[in-house]
């Protein structure tokens, strides 16, 4: 069985012409909902076995901070740029070819690819908001048969409900 628990990242500066979007920060309460959102996903579904995240400023940082929560290095945080605004179908081909001995992946990434990937996966969703998270089992032994039909639905949690 494979997990799979995706997060939004926290809420980010403003986007202004003065800084790249892939550069934006957290605001303050991005960082607090990640932190907080760390620790429910610990209660929720323990430590993960892998933390995957677009390398852009704000999901790093998200991820960094969820880590700390669930005692994960941030050392052993992975990082990929073209996980950065990928639709959903390139985030499952990522996906895909994780190590089999990964069991469970927090995944931190952007919108609107997540909500797809979330609504691909079978929960209709019209938007995953920042420091949102959700979760999926899989019926499967390696990570390269992912697929919606294999998906099972298991929790969201909002970060306005935390």
């Amino acid at each position: 069985m494979k997990q799979l628990i995706i997060l939004r990242h926290g809420k980010a500066e403003q986007d202004t012409m003065a800084k790249d979007d892939y550069d934006r920060s957290l605001t303050e309460r991005g960082r607090k909902n990640a932190t907080t959102m760390g620790n429910y996903i610990l209660k929720r579904s323990g430590l993960p076995d892998l933390i995957l995240s677009s390398s852009a400023k704000r999901a790093h940082e998200t991820a960094i901070l969820a880590a700390q929560q669930l005692g994960y290095s941030k050392d052993q945080i992975r990082t990929d740029q073209n996980l950065y605004f990928a639709p959903a179908r390139w985030i499952l081909n990522v996906l895909s070819k994780l190590p089999d001995e990964v069991e469970s992946c927090l995944f931190v990434g952007h919108n609107p690819g997540i909500t797809d990937l979330i609504n691909t996966l079978g929960v209709k969703l019209d938007n995953l908001p920042t420091s949102s998270a959700t979760c999926f089992e899989f019926q499967i032994d390696t990570w390269a048969d992912i697929t919606s039909e294999c998906a099972n639905f298991m929790w969201l949690k909002l970060a306005k409900e935390l």
